[in-house]
């Protein structure tokens, strides 16, 4: 019986038709089953009424019947043909089998049975309008029987023993109104009840339909995953999306368990717990696995849907990857720290420039007026070497001076081609190395100065410092004892590298300098620069000022640091400085005071600090030239359009008045080509840079020794 079945439910499955397809779908259903009933039922019906025609002699109806049975079969094995030529066959069937019924067996045959189903079927097959067309033909052709009722035009039919009911009754006309209109008005209310239904149902269906397809596209286009799960996590549903975050696909996540693509399964047990609080929960973070093992963050929104009984049953909701988000948080964040901790070197570098300025001055006595005083003394003199210490003393607060100008980020006073290799070789051979391992006798040193291209352009003062600085800061570290790494290399990058710095792209020479100490704490990491903040001991390895001159130094050569630390495994600094191809020039020949003599030439000193004008004037005279000096600018330029000079010892900062550059730029309106060398306690400055491109030739840093301002004056007055 179930084979029978299921060969019959066979015969009825439209081809080409899913459910997806709606109405038409249904409507192909109906007409297969019509079809297959009539097919199997009409037979039992085909038979006897054959066999009645015949005994009777209505050829008539056993033509017909036989014509339309056959049509039948023929409709019902052929499901290839087009839906609307067979839909129009079985209400064509319908319709000439109630006429004829109709016509020859009267109304109370089963023609009227016949044309009601007419409409009704075509409405189903076709639709309201072909229903509304159909009940029309059955008025026609009411209408049309009536008229043949009333003129008797049938008895031409005689002679085919064909002999209409109404003949043999009285009244017929009257009798056909009253059978007529009852049978229209049913037919009608009942064609119309259920053309009606059936149209609202197609629109029904198309809407659903059109929804179902516009969701669908939506559901397979959203960037964000939709997704359903049971309490267990298995996945019922999910959208396409989802392969771009996990790289599975549907079908390899569908049906599956959700649980091996969480990072940590207790941020599900914390969703879960604040779905069944809270019935919902928004932008809660999950990290979820791909199928390449890179995790991703995602922000989750859930609601949690509950059966009848109330029990928690499955959870919907919306995925969505914020690891771009995260990332660009995090790189605004570093942006906005890096700038702060710039904006704020900067103002100290600012306030550490003015203190700088004013004791270079104070400290050009205590620096130059020792070493005029040897100069007078004998060889064996005892008060030598007191000024020697007195100028020695002076020479080391210039040099924490030196640090400050650094800070300031106006340091850099030379651009000279260094080799870095030779740079850490000479300072690990130097004293200031070994004062540092003094302090730390269970401290040892590897290096690995291994750069195969070891030229930079900068100050080799300023370099060696920052070296010193890093390894005293290393030593440091290791209290306890340890190893300090010292290493040379060279690096190409091709594309920007994030660490303390953003690397731009480029060749670089990388000192690294690392430790095996204490390491640097995180919030200690973002002060590590800052001056004055130190955990050293003060007074036996640093002023506070070691790292902010290592800071400084590396952002006026153009450089970046990168700094890799664990607390309680050690610190790792990357010092990245761009690298050169060009080769040092050779050492200068060594200095003797006759070489710097000069020959009676004039130099007009102008500077606001009498000091200073005193301490140059004593040199230049002991050099061998004649000096004049200016208190001011507007005093320089009145005294040389009465006199000349051969050179301008030119002060750049002037309170009040006139300033170096603009007091230099008044000169050169009326003395074209006029010789001057800079001398100042900053180092350069955006004055100093104009003074420079007006003419001026040199550039002398205070506090000067005799022979600093020997080498100057003497070079520019030398020049054509």
């Amino acid at each position: 019986m179930k084979k029978l079945s299921d060969v019959l439910k066979q015969l009825t499955i439209p081809l080409h038709l899913t459910l997806k397809d709606g109405l038409a779908f249904w409507q192909e259903k109906v007409l297969l089953n019509l079809l297959l009933v009539t097919v199997i039922l009409g037979f039992f019906t085909y038979i006897p009424s054959f066999i009645l025609s015949l005994r009777e002699k209505l050829w008539v109806i056993a033509v017909v019947d036989t014509l339309m049975y056959i049509f039948v079969l023929f409709l019902f094995f052929r499901k290839d043909l087009p839906f609307k030529f067979r839909a129009v066959g079985i209400p064509l069937i319908s319709y000439i089998l109630g006429m004829v019924l109709l016509t020859t067996l009267g109304p109370f045959g089963a023609g009227p049975v016949w044309l009601f189903f007419f409409p009704i079927i075509t409405g189903v097959l076709m639709g309201q309008r072909q229903a509304f067309q159909a009940i029309f033909l059955n008025l026609l052709t009411l209408i049309g029987i009536g008229i043949l009722i009333h003129s008797r035009q049938t008895d031409f039919l005689l002679p085919l023993n064909f002999k209409p009911w109404f003949l043999a009754l009285e009244n017929p006309v009257e009798k056909w109104v009253i059978i007529c209109l009852n049978f229209m008005l049913l037919n009608v209310v009942s064609t119309l009840s259920l053309t009606t239904l059936f149209s609202g149902l197609q629109k029904s269906i198309q809407a659903v339909a059109e929804s179902e397809t516009k969701y669908r596209r939506i559901f397979e286009n959203i960037p964000d995953v939709y997704f359903e799960t049971d309490m267990e996590a298995k996945v019922l549903e999910v959208s396409p999306s989802l392969e771009k975050i996990s790289l599975y696909t549907r079908d390899e996540i569908k049906g599956k368990s959700l649980f091996k693509i969480y990072k940590d399964l207790k941020q599900r047990e914390e969703a879960i717990t604040l779905l069944i609080a809270n019935r919902a929960v928004k932008n809660h973070e999950i990290h979820f696995i791909d199928k390449d093992g890179r995790i991703s963050c995602c922000s989750i929104n859930a609601e949690l849907i509950r059966n009848k009984t109330g029990e928690p049953e499955r959870v919907v909701g919306i995925l969505r990857d914020i690891s771009e988000q995260k990332a660009l948080e995090k790189e605004k964040k570093e942006l906005e720290e890096r700038l702060g901790r710039s904006q704020k070197m900067e103002a100290l570098g600012l306030l550490a420039g003015g203190v700088a300025h004013d004791l270079n001055n104070i400290l050009s006595g205590i620096v130059t007026y020792p070493e005029l005083l040897a100069m007078d003394l004998d060889p064996d003199d005892p008060l030598r070497k007191s000024l020697e210490i007195i100028q020695s003393s002076g020479l080391k607060a210039a040099g924490i001076v030196q640090d400050l100008l650094t800070l300031s980020r106006r340091g850099v006073i030379t651009k000279d081609i260094i080799d870095f290799n030779e740079l850490v070789s000479n300072f690990l051979q130097s004293p200031e190395y070994h004062k540092i391992l003094s302090f730390h006798p269970n401290v040892t040193v590897e290096n690995h100065i291994n750069a195969s291209v070891p030229f930079v352009k900068g100050s080799f003062i300023h370099l060696q410092k920052t070296v010193m600085n890093l390894v005293s800061n290393a030593a440091e570290a290791q209290l306890g004892g340890g190893t300090i790494r010292i290493s040379t290399s060279n690096q190409h990058l091709d594309s920007s590298l994030k660490g303390y710095d953003e690397v731009e792209k480029g060749d670089y020479l990388v000192l690294s300098v690392e430790d095996e100490g204490s390491g640097i704490e995180p919030e200690d990491l973002k002060r590590i620069f800052e001056p004055f903040f130190t955990k050293k001991v003060m007074g036996r390895s640093g002023t506070g000022l070691g790292m902010a001159v290592v800071w400084g130094t590396v952002q006026d050569h153009g450089g970046y640091i990168d700094i890799d630390s664990t607390p309680g495994k050690g610190t790792r600094f990357d010092l990245y400085f761009p690298a050169t191809r060009d080769l040092p020039l050779p050492e200068p020949e060594a200095f003797s005071l006759e070489s710097i003599r000069g020959k009676g030439q004039t130099i007009l000193i102008i500077d606001d600090v009498r000091e200073q004008r005193q301490i140059a004037e004593i040199l230049l005279q002991r050099l061998g030239y004649e000096t004049a000096c200016a208190a001011s600018g507007e005093e320089a330029v009145a005294w040389l359009k009465e006199h000349k000079a051969d050179l301008l010892l030119l002060d750049m900062i002037m309170e009040p008045g006139m300033d170096g550059y603009e007091t230099y730029k008044q000169i050169l309106s009326f003395r074209p080509g006029q010789k001057a060398v800079i001398a100042s306690g900053f180092s350069r400055t955006l004055q100093v840079k104009q003074t420079l491109e007006l003419g001026a030739g040199q550039y002398l840093k205070k506090p000067y020794t005799i022979e600093k301002i020997g080498l100057a004056v003497k070079a520019e007055l030398e020049k054509p």
